[in-house]
């Protein structure tokens, strides 16, 4: 799900393809299902095996049981990366020295948006702290970064271990987004602002984000420090 944090993000090949949305939904989906089903029949010939082999005083399920265990977390990582290598996910992304390309092969023809970093462009970052448990551990962050360049933008995220993300050289840069009932009631007009503009973002985020691992999400943020400056 997340890998450990480069020591140096830059130390990547001149370009590199950033996959995206490694986790996407029929991952999400086919996961817990095969791996059911996976166990069901395990379950089902160890009773068989047992049964035929084992003497009347064994008991078959307290053997079955912690096997069962043992093949739910196993099969559940094989079939993961098993899917992950069939079912790639149809975006992807592309960071070298010159720019970021992001190409969405979902629509025909693929739609590619890209920032040069040559040229003046917005940057806006945020993150907030998962409260709930899903596939993302709670209390987990949420590192969100936008880039705006003329008519194209784009929306990278990365989950990562509070520890992790305030260890990157940026994060003083982001900016916490506070949940929406909080962002009702604050007095303060220029942090209201700026809490709404991020609320808005983070829309956009949810419904057209490209979810990104750590590691990528560093080595992109250290590409717009490089050539962005006045974003630090």
């Amino acid at each position: 799900m997340t890998k450990a944090l480069s020591p140096d993000p830059l130390a990547q090949p001149a370009e590199h393809v950033i996959p995206v949305d490694a986790e996407h939904f029929s991952i999400r989906l086919l996961v817990p299902v095969l791996t059911v089903v996976a166990t069901v029949i395990f379950h089902v010939v160890g009773l068989l095996v047992l049964n035929r082999v084992a003497s009347e005083d064994t008991s078959t399920l307290c053997i079955l049981l912690p096997l069962d265990g043992l093949v739910v977390l196993t099969a559940g990582l094989g079939i993961e990366r098993v899917l992950k290598r069939l079912l790639p996910s149809r975006r992807s992304a592309r960071l070298s020295d010159e720019r970021l390309v992001l190409t969405d092969a979902r629509s025909n023809p693929p739609e590619v948006r890209e920032i040069d970093w040559d040229r003046a462009l917005n940057a806006s970052t945020w993150y907030f702290v998962v409260r709930r448990r899903t596939r993302i551990p709670k209390g987990w962050y949420c590192m969100a970064l936008h880039l705006l360049q003329d008519d194209t933008e784009i929306i990278l995220y990365a989950f990562m271990p509070p520890a992790d993300a305030e260890a990157l050289p940026f994060f003083p840069r982001f900016t916490r987004l506070r949940p929406r009932k909080e962002t009702e009631i604050i007095t303060d007009l220029r942090l209201a602002a700026t809490q709404k503009r991020l609320l808005k973002l983070e829309d956009a985020r949810w419904t057209g984000g490209a979810e990104i691992a750590a590691p990528d999400f560093a080595a992109v943020l250290a590409r717009l420090a490089i050539h962005a400056p006045a974003w630090l």
